[in-house]
């Protein structure tokens, strides 16, 4: 058993932003795809998280990985500021790096890959305008063009056939939406997804392609923002 002081603290903490975010063990480990047993193993010192599931809690609480290993004591009632300092840093040092990257590979431009998004329920939502949380980078399209494009991965089947579980989007926040097509809306919420977009007068229309989701129906009121899904990339081996 291990049981070192690093370990314990990290899982205090993943235990104590959980109930902060109003969510069961259970909940969390579903979200994150583990056990519950494992994921309370870990909230309970008994077991080191390991960076891949330290990058799923990051992503399923809205914090980065960091927050669960800072030396300093976090107050969780500062999470949110926290969490916007912490990517609007970590944005730059990525942003800087991505340059090089792009300049090396002879022009091709490198986005961000900033989140993870729901095609059913949404997983994990970011601020008004999406930043890094991590080091993923994919290469932009060359037919992509704004120079604002970032990249989704997707979760879950509302969207399949066309977009499948476990593939990248690549969204164009400086296009305008088209009716019938694919978007990513930022709910009032906080919380954003993956649909098909249709316009009604002040609603908007979220429509799933998979017939066994439901359509939701949103004034305008009730949404920050709606971007067109541009490229739809499909990892094989999924």
């Amino acid at each position: 058993m291990i049981d070192n002081k690093s370990t314990v603290a990290a899982g205090e903490r993943i235990k104590r932003l959980r109930s902060f975010r109003g969510m069961t063990c259970a909940e969390l480990a579903k979200r994150i795809g583990c056990t519950r047993p494992y994921l309370s193993a870990v909230e309970n010192g008994r077991y080191p998280v390991s960076s891949k599931i330290l990058r799923k809690l990051s992503q399923a609480l809205n914090v980065t990985p960091d927050f669960f290993i800072a030396t300093d004591e976090p107050n969780l009632e500062d999470t949110e500021t926290l969490t916007r300092e912490m990517l609007n840093r970590k944005m730059a040092e990525r942003s800087r790096e991505a340059v090089t990257v792009g300049a090396a590979r002879s022009g091709t431009r490198v986005i961000p890959i900033v989140s993870v998004t729901a095609a059913g329920r949404p997983l994990a939502a970011f601020d008004d305008y999406p930043q890094g949380t991590g080091s993923d980078y994919i290469d932009c399209p060359r037919d992509v063009t704004d120079e604002n494009a970032f990249a989704l991965r997707i979760s879950g089947d509302s969207m399949e056939p066309k977009i499948p579980d476990g593939s990248t989007i690549i969204v164009a926040p400086n296009m305008m939406p088209r009716e019938g097509k694919p978007v990513v809306a930022k709910l009032e919420s906080g919380d954003v997804t993956c649909k098909v977009y249709q316009r009604r007068g002040e609603n908007v229309i979220l429509a799933p392609y998979n017939p066994q989701h439901d359509v939701q129906i949103f004034s305008v009121r009730e949404l920050q923002w709606v971007y067109p899904v541009m490229k739809v990339i499909v990892d094989v081996y999924h």
